[in-house]
């Protein structure tokens, strides 16, 4: 019998081929990933450390950003299909390094007050949330542009290992490096500095691509379709009923969504708070996409196998089941052997709670990206990748403002010590805002249970290709 891995690796070798157009585009994401995974992992505590916002104000602003990508990415999508992936590629990374360096310095100037350098951030943190629209579409397009038929899944494969391999630097060595080398303060304003210098990389590596490079000669645009305006490609797409019913596919998975979203919303404040300020955030973050790059390199030939839907279903359920850890009272964690004291207990479900959500992303998200990019039409791979994306930019804006509250309720600074005499009931406890969190993870799940006949029917919902053939087929 093959060996697995032996086939994993092998699937690479379609790639030999592949342009500089392609490897340029991996460059793009990894660098923009490891300033992107950087900041968002800090932000809620930059906002209330650098510049005084407080819990509820800090989560709302993380949302707003994340609510306007969604309001921009709308048309962001059309717009990219009909300028290119160039001009997309200058528009969406100079609006981030003028927003990140920003953000980075405007903290530090004794000229502004502190209603001023709030003002000035909330400006920033809106020009940021444009430059983001613009940049998953046009890397999703550069990726289909750039590779065949045959490469196509693979590309995806390195593209998904890339972008796990910028997180686990971001997390392990630009975080924990800056926040435990600088202090919390100036670590903060030093990763928002590295992102404008990631940029400058991503604009170097946007300037080399040739835009007219199609690895597939069939996909090219012809001068009509390209001439067309931005907003008759975006009502074409919301008319076509197979996206509709992707969309609803999609706005099922938003109560997982909220599981995704917590790792940058909710746990930076939930590690310092229960356990300390100097906690390695950082490294605790790292240890998901380590788990994501060595599970892509070890299962995804054998997960591959199954139908998109079902391992949707099953990985959403693993990953919301994910949240018992967390929802357990603490009392209970303390009665398993070797656990000792209310620190050990808290660094045994922060892991296993990582470990178990880690799992079940790895088993539904590889794939999906690179479904949705093939089945598009080719005059609106931008369009599709960015209205794809609703349920992701959705889910975020609402943790963003829920996170504020119940952190602020059931997590706020100063807690552990009540935690630690045991003075606080379970009603008032972080554990008590994690069983909500489990709540609303789990009717994900059975939301797409129970929508299954109806999203599968007419071809609606993909399921995952073989290894062997990229385009996907209907369960």
């Amino acid at each position: 019998m093959p060996n697995p891995v032996i086939n994993y690796f092998a699937e690479f070798k379609v790639l030999k081929g592949a342009s500089k157009d392609f490897w340029l585009t991996n460059a793009i994401q990894f660098f923009d990933g490891l300033a992107y995974f950087s900041m968002i992992t800090v932000l809620t505590l930059y906002l209330t450390t650098n510049c005084g916002f407080n819990d509820v104000d800090s989560g709302a602003w993380v949302a707003i950003y994340t609510l306007y990508i969604t309001a921009f990415v709308f048309a962001v999508g059309s717009i990219c299909d009909v300028i290119g992936i160039k001009k997309s590629y200058y528009i969406g990374i100079g609006l981030l390094a003028v927003a990140r360096l920003g953000l980075g310095v405007v903290p530090g100037l004794e000229m502004l007050s502190p209603a001023a350098i709030k003002v000035v951030v909330k400006v920033l943190i809106i020009v940021m949330s444009l430059g983001t629209a613009f940049m998953s579409p046009v890397v999703m397009t550069s990726l289909r542009r750039f590779t065949t038929i045959q490469t196509r899944a693979t590309g995806f494969n390195i593209n998904y290992l890339i972008m796990n391999i910028g997180a686990i630097i971001a997390g392990a060595l630009v975080i924990d490096g800056f926040r435990k080398g600088l202090g919390e303060v100036n670590g903060n304003l030093a990763i928002f500095d590295f992102g404008f210098v990631m940029a400058l990389c991503t604009l170097a590596c946007s300037y080399f691509i040739t835009e007219e490079n199609y690895a597939e000669e069939s996909e090219r645009i012809s001068g009509a379709e390209a001439s067309r305006r931005p907003l008759a490609i975006f009502m074409e797409v919301w008319k076509e009923r197979a996206f509709q019913k992707l969309l609803l596919f999609l706005v099922l998975t938003i109560g997982v969504r909220l599981v995704f979203t917590h790792q940058f919303l909710v746990m930076p404040k939930y590690y310092t708070r229960v356990l300390h300020a100097d906690f390695d955030l950082g490294l605790a973050n790292s240890i998901n996409p380590l788990i994501i790059v060595v599970g892509l390199i070890v299962l995804i030939p054998i997960i591959n196998r199954f139908a998109t839907v079902k391992l949707i279903i099953i990985g959403m359920t693993i990953s919301a089941a994910s949240l018992l850890f967390m929802a357990v009272p603490l009392e209970w964690i303390q009665q398993l052997p070797g656990i000792h004291n209310v620190s050990q207990a808290y660094f045994f479900i922060i892991v296993a709670q990582i470990l178990v959500f880690a799992f079940g992303e790895l088993i539904f998200m590889p794939r999906f990206t690179e479904y949705i990019a093939s089945v598009a039409p080719k005059d609106k791979v931008s369009s599709y990748m960015a209205l794809s994306a609703l349920p992701s930019f959705i889910s975020k804006p609402i943790n963003g403002f829920v996170s504020g509250i119940l952190i602020s309720r059931f997590c706020y600074d100063g807690i552990r010590p009540k935690i630690e005499t045991g003075n606080i009931a379970y009603g008032e406890s972080p554990e008590f805002m994690w069983l909500i969190y489990l709540i609303l993870a789990v009717l994900s799940p059975i939301a797409v249970i129970a929508m299954r006949n109806f999203l599968t029917s007419d071809n609606a919902a993909p399921s995952a290709p073989a290894p062997a053939a990229p385009e996907a087929s209907v369960p």
